[in-house]
């Protein structure tokens, strides 16, 4: 960290990690009704396209914040955030096509909403959340004490 930038805001960050786990949760429980279910109901399908979009948003907004408090950079997109900090490693470079994806798919949701299909939706909630854990541990492990701090 260069000698003028402020210290990473460990409540910042503590609320967007809260975040993603409350998404997450509500995504295994959504996924937990089936995917005949799933499919059949179009409130699950926006509910979660929506946690996962938010819970991606908080991933992001962790990115940014600890790439600028880092000194690491100024990146010009969402998907050059992920790739700073998977470059300086601070998140699993196993997991970097994954984040990547995730990035995708969230851009995809707020820009091209009417591309994203229910199928793929349950998809990702039934094979891809362990995603989410990984990037929950990569900060923490990094910034907090975890008998302490979180």
């Amino acid at each position: 960290m260069p000698p003028d930038s402020p210290a990473v805001d460990k409540q910042k960050l503590r609320s967007k990690l809260d975040h993603i786990s409350n998404a997450k949760r509500r995504l295994e429980t959504i996924g937990a009704k089936g995917r005949a279910a799933f499919l059949a109901d179009e409130i699950l399908q926006a509910a979660s396209i929506r946690f996962l979009q938010t819970a991606v948003e908080a991933m992001l907004d962790i990115a940014n914040h600890v790439t600028a408090r880092e000194g690491l950079g100024l990146p010009t997109s969402y998907r050059e955030s992920i790739e700073i900090l998977l470059r300086g490693g601070l998140l699993p470079s196993d997991h970097g096509e994954s984040f990547l994806r995730m990035v995708g798919f969230r851009n995809r949701v707020v820009h091209m909403y009417d591309d994203v299909a229910a199928a793929e939706v349950y998809g990702i909630i039934e094979n891809d959340l362990k995603d989410f854990d990984a990037f929950i541990r990569a900060i923490v492990s990094r910034y907090f004490d975890a008998a302490r701090d979180h």
